[in-house]
């Protein structure tokens, strides 16, 4: 894997806003049955290790960034394992990640189901980026049902205690984010007087904003997954969740669109009138979005993040405008300047490790926007405020 920038792809590249990584462990050591971080990690350990390489390699970077007085690009910590196992209290290499980030006041999305960060020096390293807000804390967590998560997360901290710490941190007003990820029918809050109590149980906690992502799972082991939660056939439909099979690579799916669209308004009604802003990871369903952006990007302080097609939306709905396709890189220009977003033409500016990743994402957003079918399939939103020019 790319060591600072997460690969290219169809989903990645036109949807996500933080795609500078962090990966501080080599594996996540709570191995839950959902987890989809081996489908990317070629010859995966049982124990993880500290990668120290990432760490010196984002010092340096953080570095040259306050040295050019450039706006910083967030880094997540982290995208494939959580940055803070058991083990962080033997090796500190998140810890480390984070004094870097005091040092040099760079802004983090920091992502994890642990509890483990809530220790000694630690915790206190944290807590000063979030109470600076130079962090945005994203308490992962798929369902509140004690007996299904010992089943699907067997190795990682409870559910209540995750709460727990939530309810510790909420009452500080620091940028706090809750992700509901991944969302499993049934497991996860699904009926609507579920739905309800999470969104007023989320304002209680002092969360700001929730962050919903679907399950995706090999489609081999999908119906056992299912069986397993005790969620019949009938209850639950997939789709694939790639255009198409890759050689060498085992079908994944998600839960259907037509599914997910319903259960995803009543989290963005029921969470609106609590007060908590709502964004959808990965789904494309960007008019169920009720905030700036999917990650939490505009808690912080300062930072600066790439453009995706949620701001393309954003533009044609806010202005009442339909995007001639191909689009012209002006109006691109302009988008970039009225929400803040980085475009190619300034990437120069920044260090060629990021830089150049950044480019091909980019580049790989726009041939998107020229393909109908994989827009219909990774962003069905944008279809509503795009048309094809006519070449005549």
């Amino acid at each position: 894997m790319a060591e600072l920038v997460i690969n290219v792809s169809n989903i990645i590249s036109p949807l996500c806003y933080t795609i500078l990584r962090l990966e501080p462990y080599t594996v996540c050591p709570f191995r839950c049955v959902y987890c989809y971080s081996r489908w990317y990690m070629k010859n995966p350990t049982r124990y993880p290790y500290p990668r120290f390489k990432a760490i010196g390699m984002f010092k340096e970077f953080a570095r040259r960034i306050r040295r050019r007085e450039l706006k910083p690009i967030p880094f997540r910590l982290s995208t494939l394992v959580d940055p803070f196992p058991p083990i962080e209290q033997l090796y500190r290499a998140s810890e480390k990640i984070l004094s870097i980030a005091i040092d040099y006041e760079y802004p983090l999305i920091v992502n994890t189901k642990s509890i483990y960060y809530r220790f000694n020096s630690l915790e206190k390293k944290l807590t000063t980026l979030l109470d600076k807000k130079l962090a945005v804390l994203q308490i992962s967590i798929s369902t509140l049902n004690q007996s299904v998560a010992e089943v699907i997360e067997p190795y990682a901290p409870s559910p209540s205690e995750r709460l727990k710490i939530l309810r510790d941190l909420g009452s500080t007003g620091i940028p706090l984010a809750l992700r509901l990820s991944p969302f499993i029918p049934f497991a996860s809050p699904t009926k609507p007087e579920e739905i309800e109590n999470f969104a007023y149980l989320c304002r209680d906690l002092g969360v700001k904003h929730v962050i919903i992502e679907s399950l995706r799972i090999e489609q081999e082991v999908s119906r056992k997954f299912f069986e397993m939660l005790e969620i019949g056939k009938t209850e639950v439909e997939v789709e694939g969740y790639s255009l198409r099979e890759v050689k060498g690579l085992k079908p994944v799916v998600r839960i259907a669109q037509n599914f997910r669209k319903v259960i995803y308004r009543l989290y963005m009604e029921m969470l609106s009138k609590a007060g908590v802003a709502f964004a959808t990871c990965k789904e494309g369903l960007f008019e169920l979005h009720t905030a700036p952006d999917c990650c939490g990007v505009y808690m912080l302080k300062e930072g600066i993040v790439r453009y995706t097609l949620f701001d393309i939306y954003r533009y044609a709905k806010e202005t009442s405008t339909t995007i001639n396709l191909p689009i012209n890189y002006t109006l691109i220009s302009e988008i970039c300047r009225k929400y803040s977003r980085l475009c190619i033409e300034n990437l120069s500016e920044y260090p060629k490790i990021v830089s150049k990743g950044l480019k091909h994402h980019e580049k790989k957003l726009l041939k998107i926007l020229q393909n109908f079918d994989i827009l219909r399939h990774v962003a069905p939103s944008i279809l509503n405020i795009v048309k094809k020019q006519d070449k005549n």
